[in-house]
């Protein structure tokens, strides 16, 4: 299985709002007739004395921009029991904000955790029970029609991570072009970590052969050639390596920004490429980062 991160799960949900809604009718049935989704303040110690945050909350409006809704989305990559305690205040706290229907949604990847998070939270209170929502990744469906992909591109690439054979993928990816650059480049290289060498295999064929590890140096350091600057080549790579850092952390934090930083030469940006493609985890992504700095 692929190493899900948090923050870029959460990430899709704070990119496009109509993502929690969906994933609400598809995993309950329950439909809120809305227009358009606002991204909220992820912060409830605005109603509450002690801070709140949330992974993410949506609000479902209509066309009056009148909230008709909320869905509070919480990533759980394992069992956190304080959690039992926090989410009632999310959705408490949330209603009385918004005096409206409060909906807690749970993402995880993990069918351990999942079986977790449905447990009722008794809060004592006859008829007072929290039962989260929860959307386990492997229930997330098979997209494969390219127009169904383009109504929600978040939910394409969430299907592609659930379920990465090349049907979904190349719906998937059939979607992802048109968006921002940036936005575009992580969800690509996200899927790409996510496949199985088999069907890394036959993507490359069918796409006659993509080499992840230069295929971002290669476009900036063209542009650094363009220009006649030998920096442009050298910043190129070192973009290359930001982009991939960024897909195999999700957050890129400022000491991870100084450690690229710090890695200087051509020659070393692109050993560093070659490092972070063998690996997934977090601390040897970093401790690689590391070591590329100390031997330039």
């Amino acid at each position: 299985m692929v190493s899900f991160s948090h923050e870029f799960l959460v990430e899709l949900f704070r990119n496009h709002g109509e993502l929690a809604a969906t994933l609400l009718r598809f995993c309950t049935g329950m439909v809120f007739e809305h227009e358009r989704t606002e991204q909220r303040s992820i912060d409830l110690s605005q109603v509450v004395s002690t801070e709140y945050r949330a992974d993410a909350v949506v609000e479902l409006q209509d066309g009056s921009n009148t909230t008709v809704a909320a869905v509070i989305v919480e990533v759980q990559l394992k069992v956190d029991h304080d959690k039992e305690g926090t989410w009632p205040v999310y959705v408490t706290a949330l209603h009385h904000k918004l005096a409206c229907p409060v909906v807690l949604i749970v993402v995880t990847p993990s069918g351990s955790v999942a079986d977790w998070a449905r447990r009722p939270i008794h809060l004592g209170h006859p008829g007072f029970t929290l039962t989260p929502v929860v959307m386990e990744l492997k229930d997330v469906p098979r997209i494969i029609d390219p127009e169904e992909a383009q109504k929600l591109p978040e939910l394409a690439v969430l299907s592609a991570m659930a379920n990465p054979d090349l049907e979904v993928v190349l719906a998937a990816l059939s979607v992802i072009s048109p968006l921002p650059e940036e936005r575009a480049r992580l969800y690509w290289d996200v899927i790409w970590m996510a496949l199985p060498p088999s069907v890394r295999k036959a993507l490359e064929t069918h796409m006659q052969g993509y080499v992840y590890q230069s295929e971002f140096a290669r476009k900036y350091i063209s542009q650094g050639r363009e220009e006649g600057r030998e920096e442009g080549r050298e910043e190129g790579l070192r973009r290359a390596v930001l982009a991939i850092v960024r897909a195999k952390l999700g957050e890129v934090t400022a000491d991870d920004e100084a450690a690229i930083a710090a890695v200087t030469g051509e020659h070393a940006l692109a050993a560093l490429i070659d490092a972070l493609m063998q690996i997934t985890d977090a601390p040897e992504v970093r401790a690689a980062m590391r070591a590329a700095g100390k031997n330039r």
